[in-house]
């Protein structure tokens, strides 16, 4: 008889013993878990005094910068948390972020990858429409001669200049936030021994938020900001990253969507390819003009549209 024999007894306990094993094996892995998380989200507020703020969980599309470099706890005292990252090139900091303003009916042009041939003729547009502009350029157009004089005509004809990283390679630059500062820096100090200016403007290459930086994202916002510097998202796309985009439909995808808005950051690119973001800009311009808008440069000073983002 199998029930209550000593082979019953012997499979009933060798079964206790499996679940106990099992169960004491869950609840390690379980806590290990749990102790990650704990340590990636401590290891998120420790990053800076933003890191608790992170813009007030980018709480409206236009969120503003106002106070953030002097955010503290309610008794005005500052944590003071180190990262080994935050000891990393001790000059590339440009100061508190100053108080910001939102302009009404303003366009702000931007363009990203350049400088390049194209850069010159979009220049020779924007000066003859007497329009200023800002150009996020990569570190890595800047090393030919050509490059660099086209930078330094930006800067003397008036319009901004941001940092859009050295490589724009995303797998290098999103492993982590040593690899985004060494990237910006190197881009920084570029641009500084070129035109004496110190950037203190910057977009994220496939924006804010994106596939590529999602675990380091709230980390590397926080860092830049402790360090002074101000990013800027976009609310208005030409859509010319697409290969294949038309004149037409460079002029639709700004000019439409931005009569919606009382400010417009608008995403095109300066790239050598660009041609019909080149042949639609001076259109663009003439349309927004009459449509009573006014172009301006991005500078820390303008409040920024940025992505938003929910945990």
């Amino acid at each position: 008889m199998y029930w209550g024999s000593v082979r019953f007894f012997k499979h009933l306990f060798i079964a206790a013993f499996m679940l106990v094993l099992i169960g004491s094996i869950s609840l390690a892995v379980y806590f290990k878990y749990e102790n990650t998380q704990l340590a990636k989200e401590l290891k998120t507020l420790k990053s800076s005094n933003f890191a608790s703020l992170l813009y007030a969980q980018q709480m409206e599309t236009e969120s503003s910068w106002q106070h953030v470099s002097s955010v503290t706890d309610e008794n005005n005292v500052t944590p003071n948390f180190d990262l080994d990252y935050q000891n990393l090139y001790p000059d590339l900091y440009v100061g508190d972020i100053p108080k910001q303003t939102r302009a009404a009916n303003m366009v702000y042009l931007t363009f990203d990858d350049g400088p390049s041939k194209l850069t010159e003729d979009v220049l020779d547009v924007l000066k003859e429409k007497q329009v200023k502009a800002t150009f996020f350029v990569m570190g890595k157009n800047l090393e030919t001669a050509q490059g660099k004089e086209t930078l330094k005509r930006i800067v003397r004809e008036g319009h901004a200049v941001g940092i859009h990283t050295y490589s724009h390679v995303y797998s290098r630059i999103y492993a982590s936030v040593e690899a985004f500062l060494d990237d910006f820096y190197k881009t920084y100090s570029k641009i500084y021994d070129i035109t004496n200016v110190k950037p203190e403007i910057f977009r994220f290459p496939g924006g804010s938020i994106n596939g590529y930086n999602s675990t380091i994202y709230k980390e590397l916002i926080a860092e830049m900001a402790r360090r002074g510097f101000v990013y800027y998202d976009w609310n208005i796309s030409s859509q010319d990253a697409a290969g294949n985009v038309t004149k037409q439909q460079v002029y639709d995808n700004v000019v439409y969507p931005s009569k919606t808005n009382t400010r417009n950051v608008v995403l095109m690119h300066d790239s050598a390819e660009k041609v019909s973001t080149l042949k639609a800009l001076p259109e663009i311009i003439d349309e927004l003009t009459e449509c009573g808008y006014q172009f301006d440069v991005l500078t820390r000073n303008v409040a920024p549209i940025i992505f938003g983002y929910s945990d």
